[in-house]
């Protein structure tokens, strides 16, 4: 089996002796040439990342709104679809992401240490979205065996829903950070925002397939056929990356024996503060958006948006959020992601204020929603290489996963919070505009800051 090379040191330019920082500056022929040179012998890794990333992309895109769809025949209220889709998951993450990130970090196999990890997910996730696909199957199966009353079917077929969803969501977390970690391992630093944009394109054109032709076309397909064959692509997919990407040779482990906030420390210059105030900024960002992606669909029926609208509006935005992704890839590469992040963050801030004003109608909906989905997209397209770019290399999946851990306990507290508002309020969906408006003005503050000690942080060590 033929094993194609990746680049060792990452960021290393082909030509000897040459860094990133030395190219910045030269000529711009000579970039031009630099570039040409170390994309050549990259582009078949980039074609196995970017296969994973297709049937990555079907199952974040798909597999969450089928449940949706599933779970909507049977129950509707917001908190348990808060909880289901918003707390649940960042309380998993919170489980395991550090413990996993920490030992993906220090496995050193031949195959690597991410490869390992991905051989045991992937078969488990396809597992468990075939197990979603006969969740109704398999209620109506317990109940002949526990003899249980007609009338219960709904809470039995809810609780086989819900009990599935989070063992598909506890694998997809630890897959998703690890396939994001083995990315950051193999892709020169100096591309990263570009590599990021490809991933995003490739995304974006799967979630404009799936919404236009599927969500869009009233789901005339069976979704239990559509989860089965996500499975089958998801795994077979997973299989191709493990089996072709090769990882670079790693040092040692180093040795940790810091405990608290010191494990935020990778070398005695660092100040966890930093890595604090990172956390901080991007959880918060990253929840500012929850409100709309998990409520959206519910909040239909309330303006007159039939499930057709809703695809045709999200694809959209997919289609808007691909001819954006590459130009803020090489944005983010040519500035820093910083930057970009904080701009759209702003952009968002005052979008999402003005649409709990003026959204009234179907039409007013559908373009509040728009915007969203433009502006979320724009967001994860120009910060996608903010945690590679920041974090340390040799702990990138255990710092990263620290990350992830305080986004999961914001999470929680804002889904919980965000669920019981909109239940109080009798289900005013107009309410999600208006907390994702104030949610990016508080990560604005927090994004700001951080640009602010990001340049005190290069000066000292410049």
């Amino acid at each position: 089996m033929v094993r194609h090379p990746v680049v060792k040191q990452r960021g290393a330019p082909a030509a000897a002796g040459e860094t990133t920082e030395t190219l910045a500056g030269t000529s711009g022929r000579r970039r031009l040439a630099w570039t040409a040179t170390a994309l050549l012998p990259l582009l078949p890794l980039f074609g196995y990342l970017l296969l994973g990333d297709l049937v990555w992309s079907l199952k974040e895109r798909a597999v969450q709104e089928l449940v949706k769809a599933q779970l909507r025949e049977f129950s509707q209220h917001p908190v348990l679809l808060n909880i289901l889709f918003g707390a649940l998951p960042a309380l998993l993450a919170l489980a395991a992401g550090p413990p996993i990130g920490a030992w993906s970090d220090r496995t050193r196999t031949r195959w690597g240490r991410r490869i390992p990890f991905l051989l045991v997910c992937a078969p488990l996730l396809a597992l468990f979205i075939a197990g979603l696909a006969f969740s109704e199957t398999l209620a109506d199966a317990l109940m002949a065996l526990g003899g249980a009353a007609p009338a219960h079917r709904t809470l039995v077929v809810v609780a086989c829903i819900a009990v599935l969803w989070t063992l598909f969501d506890l694998v997809s977390i630890v897959g998703n950070a690890l396939f994001i970690a083995l990315v950051n391992d193999t892709v020169p630093q100096a591309l990263l925002g570009r590599f990021f944009g490809l991933f995003r394109i490739v995304s974006l054109a799967v979630g404009v397939v799936f919404f236009h032709y599927v969500f869009g076309g009233g789901l005339q397909a069976d979704i239990g056929d559509v989860l089965l064959a996500i499975a089958a692509a998801y795994l077979l997919g997973f299989l191709v990356v493990c089996l072709r990407v090769r990882e670079p040779a790693y040092p040692p482990p180093a040795a940790s024996g810091q405990r608290g906030l010191g494990r935020l420390r990778v070398t005695e210059q660092d100040d966890p503060r930093f890595y604090c105030l990172l956390f901080a900024a991007v959880g918060v960002a990253a929840v500012s958006v929850l409100a709309v992606n998990i409520n959206s669909y519910n909040a239909i029926s309330q303006f007159g948006v039939d499930r057709a609208d809703f695809g045709n509006a999200v694809a959209l935005t997919y289609c808007v959020s691909m001819l954006l992704a590459l130009p803020l890839g090489w944005l983010a590469d040519r500035t820093h992601p910083l930057r970009v992040g904080l701009v759209v963050l702003v952009l968002y801030c005052l979008s999402m204020l003005a649409a709990w004003l003026l959204v009234t109608d179907r039409a007013s909906f559908l373009a509040g929603f728009v915007l969203h989905g433009v502006l979320a997209g724009a967001f994860l397209s120009g910060t996608a290489a903010l945690l590679p770019t920041l974090l340390p290399r040799e702990r990138f999946s255990e710092l990263a996963a620290f990350s992830a851990s305080v986004t999961a306990v914001l999470t929680v507290a804002f889904t919980l919070g965000l669920g019981l508002l909109l239940d109080w309020s009798g289900r005013d969906f107009r309410l999600i505009f208006l907390v994702a408006g104030l949610g990016a003005g508080l990560a604005s503050c927090l994004w700001y800051g951080l640009l602010r000690a990001q340049r005190r942080r290069c000066s000292l060590r410049h």
